[in-house]
């Protein structure tokens, strides 16, 4: 039975593009993870996507022991491997906290920011309820199947178009939702009193690279088992076809380093 269940679970995710596990944590839980958030410095200092009442916490479990055990319990690994497969790594993290008066964060796939090739794996855990008044998800199922056109307002990318029957997904503290960063999305303004708190894991193959994150990387998952470390390196960085994939970002980068070269210079 619980074969059956996982194939449907993974059949949903492929049509669809997300699904969502009710009660996977407590509240407890939820709320420890919290304070653990809050109290901790991300690796690389304050977001330049907080504004106003809505702050991001980005890159936190690099300075947090409890939240690389969080991230990399064998709950979540057993829940991933169905999906990515028994090897992955952490590319990214980042947590929302939408206080009353926060705005809308606006249509976009993560594809857009990250400007990746491949797909990758969005675990969204609910911290707190999540409500269309309150800032919650919104999603447009079946939108993961391409890559969409994407354009730059302000410090936002933001789909170009207009999306195509989108729904609210509403949650309880302790819910997860997994989509695929080609999934469209947007959080809607928080015009209730209260804060609607989000954490999002960004979740990646080892077989696959995403050449803008700087070592030392997060693996979580080797043969289907937690298994938590930095590694200075992983597979998907010496796959030629990965390589080939990235060749314009390689030159984009080398162009930058020889112009800061001769700066100093």
């Amino acid at each position: 039975m619980q074969t059956l269940i996982e194939e449907n679970i993974v059949e949903k995710f492929q049509e669809q593009g997300y699904v969502i596990i009710r009660d996977f944590f407590s509240t407890e839980e939820m709320n420890d993870l919290i304070e653990e958030i809050s109290s901790t410095k991300p690796r690389h200092g304050s977001s330049c996507l907080t504004k106003g009442t809505m702050t991001f916490y980005s890159e936190v479990f690099f300075n947090n022991q409890k939240i690389q055990n969080f991230i990399s319990q064998q709950k979540i690994v057993d829940f991933l491997k169905q999906f990515i497969g028994p090897d992955f790594w952490v590319r990214w993290d980042q947590a929302v906290a939408k206080r009353p008066g926060s705005g809308i964060f606006p249509w976009h796939q993560d594809n857009g920011y990250s400007r990746l090739k491949d797909e990758y794996y969005q675990l969204w855990i609910s911290l707190t309820d999540g409500t269309p008044e309150n800032g919650g998800l919104w999603l447009v199922p079946g939108s993961h199947k391409e890559f969409l056109p994407h354009k730059e307002v302000e410090n936002h990318v933001t789909y170009d178009g207009t999306p195509d029957n989108p729904i609210s997904i509403q949650t309880k503290a302790g819910d997860i939702v997994l989509f695929s960063s080609l999934m469209l999305h947007k959080t809607t303004p928080n015009i209730t009193q209260g804060t609607r708190w989000a954490y999002v894991i960004e979740y990646m193959s080892l077989n696959h690279l995403d050449p803008t994150v700087d070592a030392p990387y997060f693996v979580v998952a080797r043969d289907g088992k937690s298994h938590p470390e930095f590694v200075q390196s992983y597979p998907g960085q010496f796959n030629l076809i990965n390589q080939i994939k990235y060749l314009d970002v390689r030159l984009k980068q080398l162009k930058y380093f020889l112009f800061e070269r001769h700066q100093k210079n």
